[in-house]
């Protein structure tokens, strides 16, 4: 009787309903008000007369079956689990009432025969929920993971993917019925033997996402699926057109052997338009960074034809001895991977990130030489102290008279009430946000933010920069650029993987100097052992106000630097996003 008390206790009307439907439930229940069954026996496998029938109950007990005609789980059966489990409960409870009048001593044997009875029952039912148990997850590992994956298909999975990185997991308690409960709307999901008579909360009797996301949670949680095994599933890879992709690189690489035989002083300004050209046909065939390759090459030639300050031809031979071997490196590609990794993408696969509590740090404007113009917002997450940003640029490549907006006056996104520029300055709790594997947060309707704190003259506190603070550049090069290594052909404007956005605190300066030959500022960084920072910045128009401000910096007015390094010529160098002088970010001695 224990036995089947132990077995029953979970069964409820949900795990009826998915063994059957929910009318047929209903219509058991009906029939038990009329009190037309009987339990006849409850040895390993229960007899319940039910009306005329008779119901053999077994366990698992979606293979009870009726003597009726029914093939599938009929009314009778379901009656029939419910008369059992009642019938069960009942001799519970009549095992635990003291008999009338009866002898201390007679009672005290009794007891104690009851006792040993029981533990015997018990151990034995234990046993029976272990196999039941290891049936169960033996279940869950043989179904194959390939028709999950189309039930849920590439968003759900997407979803999970993004809760194990967030660290968002469901509750699994696991018994003779594996319970989960997901977060997705509070959908609960009982997963039994046999696996297709599990149950959830949606009433669905086939295999909903619901239960597919349980038995994958399940599968994760048993090491049977590796959660980067699900991210690489469900990471969507472009298929290339490989003749296309080889006849596009062969034109690529022609071009450029007639550029170094031509010879620059005698390249015709017409070939501007022809490298415009080679942009859009990378464009056409999916070579995202190959399309600002040659926008990039394209920049460099115009700003020789106009006799720019700031065109080096070491710069420029640079360019193309990268963009020659990329274009080899294209044409020897075997396989869709390969041309991926040189190809690049057009748009980031944006994957759950979870909630987000950020901390406004800085905006930059960009103008990148690929031919888009925008605000790049720096986050800093409190709970992880990971960098986020969040990126609003347009395509600049045809506009011709300089005629650009203010792109920091734009709403911002996530439903805040405020312009981008105010994301700068402000703390934010993002629900649902989604990122990419660069940290780069999507607009994304599903997110939504609240404001926490706007202050324009706040202070940084030193425990909101993470790791991310250095004073000691011998450490800084160790942990940020030494294990950081990148081939030759990735550059540090290309790779965003190349660039460390880190908060540096010098001990001393060298005045700033502004090269007219190279168009440049150059401003080098001391820490107490002497070791250097060589400050670099380019001349333009949006920079000019940055650059006279850092003129004007010396020793006795030195500010906190927040900026991207990247190490070049043997020197680590940095490119300044914001600094924070006295008030911002520290008073004298707070952080000694």
């Amino acid at each position: 009787m224990n036995n089947w008390k132990t077995l029953l206790e979970n069964v409820d009307d949900d795990y009826l309903t998915g063994m059957a439907n929910k009318g047929i439930v209903k219509r058991a229940y009906k029939d038990k008000e009329e009190g037309n069954y009987q339990v006849l026996s409850m040895e390993e496998e229960a007899k319940v007369c039910v009306g005329g029938e008779t119901v053999t109950v077994c366990a698992p007990l979606g293979e009870s079956r009726c003597s009726c005609p029914s093939r599938s789980i009929c009314r009778h059966v379901i009656l029939g689990i419910l008369a059992l489990k009642e019938q069960a409960a009942k001799e519970e409870q009549e095992s635990v009432m003291e008999p009338a009048n009866m002898p201390a001593q007679e009672q005290s044997v009794k007891e104690a025969k009851a006792y040993t009875e029981n533990i015997q029952k018990t151990e034995q039912t234990t046993a029976e929920n272990i196999d039941l148990k290891k049936k169960l997850m033996e279940e869950i590992a043989a179904y194959p993971f390939e028709s999950l994956k189309k039930i849920l298909g590439g968003k759900q999975l997407l979803v999970i993917a993004g809760q194990i990185k967030a660290g968002h997991k469901p509750k699994i308690d696991y018994a003779s019925v594996i319970t989960v409960e997901l977060q997705e709307k509070g959908q609960k999901v009982k997963l039994l033997s046999p696996l297709e008579y599990s149950t959830c909360t949606c009433h669905k009797k086939e295999l909903c996402t619901h239960k597919a996301a349980a038995l994958v949670w399940c599968k994760l949680e048993a090491g049977l699926l590796p959660s980067g095994e699900l991210e690489a599933e469900v990471v969507t890879k472009p298929v290339y057109d490989r003749q296309q992709v080889k006849e596009a690189a062969g034109q690529m690489q022609l071009y450029l052997e007639e550029l170094l035989n031509t010879g620059l002083a005698r390249t015709s300004p017409s070939g501007l338009d022809y490298m415009e050209r080679l942009a859009i046909i990378s464009h056409n065939v999916r070579l995202a960074s190959f399309e600002g390759y040659w926008r990039a090459l394209r920049d460099s030639y115009e700003s020789y034809f106009k006799r720019k300050a700031s065109f080096r031809v070491q710069t420029l031979m640079s360019q193309i001895a990268r963009l020659y071997q990329r274009t080899i490196l294209l044409q020897r590609a075997e396989n869709d991977s390969q041309i991926l990794e040189l190809a690049g993408e057009f748009k980031a696969d944006y994957l759950p990130a979870g909630d987000l509590e950020l901390i406004g740090i800085a905006m930059e404007h960009f103008e990148s030489q690929t031919g888009y113009e925008g605000e790049t917002i720096y986050f800093l997450e409190e709970n992880t102290g990971q960098w986020y940003t969040f990126t609003s640029a347009k395509p600049v490549f045809y506009e011709k008279s300089g005629r650009r907006g203010m792109g920091e006056k734009a709403k911002a996104p996530w439903g805040l009430p405020f312009s981008l520029e105010d994301m700068a300055i402000s703390r934010i709790h993002l629900t649902n946000a989604k990122a990419d594997g660069r940290r780069r947060l999507s607009s994304s309707q599903e997110t939504k933010g609240e404001l926490i704190e706007r202050k324009k003259d706040r202070r940084l506190q030193r425990e909101d920069l993470g790791g991310w603070y250095y004073r000691d550049f011998d450490k800084l090069f160790e942990e940020q650029i030494d294990k950081k290594k990148n081939s030759w052909l990735k550059e540090q404007e290309e790779d965003g993987e190349a660039v460390s956005l880190v908060f540096i605190r010098p001990d001393s300066c060298e005045e700033a100097v502004f090269s007219e030959a190279e168009q440049k500022l150059f401003m080098s960084l001391y820490d107490k052992a002497g070791r250097e920072i060589v400050v670099e910045v380019a001349y333009s128009k949006r920079e000019s106000w940055g650059i006279r401000y850092l003129e004007r910096i010396t020793n006795k007015k030195l500010p906190c630097f927040l900026g991207k390094i990247y190490f070049k010529d043997g020197r680590i160098r940095m490119y300044p996003v914001a600094v924070f002088g006295k008030g911002e970010l520290w008073e004298d001695g707070e952080f000694e």
